[in-house]
């Protein structure tokens, strides 16, 4: 690089001298070489960095504004494999706990949880939704809740996109689960 030199004569000095090595090596023209060069990756770059916005701009300062720019880079990309690094474990905990919670729904953990019947409930119904659940669950059949709609998908199925969905289905059982709990315990108390 000389004192002065632009950006765009830089590359193009770059891009002359491999075009002039490669033509001693392989005994084809410069002209051929040069041509070749400008098709690989290496030779792309210079080229846009001959003909982008820098180029008319002094190479050592150029230079010299590339390394805070390339230390942002690489701080941006660590930042993102971070991240990934972090959904990552937050997507295998999630897919464990709900391994978890399948195996306690195969081990009937809803007629456990369901008690007794609630006035105006058939003991059939309590064993027919206990049964269900135990039945999806063996299946691998989680629940997915959008759109105040509610569908099964296999757990093995599940996406990254499935999460707010089977987070909304699993709030929505746990908040029915409660409310018959606290109506029963109301039924509960009242009693003599």
């Amino acid at each position: 690089m000389h004192e002065k030199q632009q950006v765009a004569d830089m590359a193009n000095e770059v891009l002359a001298r491999q075009a002039r090595a490669r033509a001693e090596r392989t005994g084809a023209s410069f002209e051929e070489e040069l041509k070749a060069g400008l098709e690989t990756e290496a030779g792309r770059q210079l080229r846009e960095l001959r003909d982008g916005p820098h180029h008319d701009e002094r190479a050592d300062r150029w230079q010299e504004d590339l390394a805070p720019e390339r230390a942002q880079e690489r701080s941006r990309a660590l930042k993102e494999e971070r991240n990934r690094a972090l959904q990552d474990a937050v997507w295998e905990r999630f897919i464990q706990e709900e391994l978890r919670d399948l195996d306690l729904r195969k081990d009937g953990q809803l007629a456990k949880l369901l008690g007794e019947p609630l006035p105006g409930e058939q003991p059939a119904q309590l064993r027919r939704l206990a049964s269900e659940d135990q039945r999806q669950a063996e299946e691998g059949l989680v629940a997915l809740m959008s759109g105040g709609k509610v569908s099964y998908k296999r757990l093995d199925e599940l996406s990254r996109e499935d999460r707010p969905a089977r987070i909304a289905a699993g709030r929505l059982r746990t908040t029915w689960l409660k409310e018959r709990r606290d109506e029963w315990l109301a039924r509960g108390e009242g009693s003599p």
